[in-house]
């Protein structure tokens, strides 16, 4: 029996935003410490609502960077208050992230890249976790195939 790969998409922008800024601030980072100061994340970003954290001006993104409770890494707040801004415009032209997603159909490699311009601070790998977290169901590569099928149950 294989495991499961599926996950829960997220119920709105605010938790797609949320994913998406997790994957952000935890590249390159150990996702538990990411885990334990999260709480944080959600007070000090607006509990993630994308209207909200667009509206963040120099000062606050400065407060940020003051802020010894998230992780501050300047070119990740300022990233996140540019994705804000981002999901506001999808909402406006698509009426949710979903709804932009699903207007790709089934062109993985085209949403790919539109993520990847559209959004900051995003390489290739963590827009595939992102979107895969977000239950996009992309067409695994080689590489995903080859890593899944070593962790199959009973191995």
């Amino acid at each position: 029996m294989t495991p499961s790969w599926d996950v829960e998409k997220p119920r709105d922008d605010a938790e797609y935003f949320e994913r998406l800024t997790k994957f952000i601030f935890s590249a390159g980072l150990n996702w538990s410490m990411i885990e334990k100061k999260w709480p944080n994340f959600r007070a000090a970003f607006a509990e993630f609502s994308p209207g909200k954290v667009a509206k963040f001006s120099p000062k606050e993104v400065k407060g940020l960077m003051n802020d010894t409770r998230i992780v501050r890494n300047e070119k990740k707040i300022t990233a996140t208050v540019h994705n804000a801004a981002e999901f506001v415009k999808l909402q406006k032209e698509f009426g949710s992230f979903q709804g932009y997603v699903d207007a790709f159909g089934k062109d993985d490699e085209r949403l790919m890249t539109d993520v990847q311009e559209r959004f900051r601070h995003l390489g290739h790998s963590t827009a595939r976790m992102f979107l895969w977290s977000a239950g996009c169901k992309l067409t695994p590569t080689a590489e995903e195939k080859k890593w899944m099928a070593g962790h199959k149950s009973g191995k």
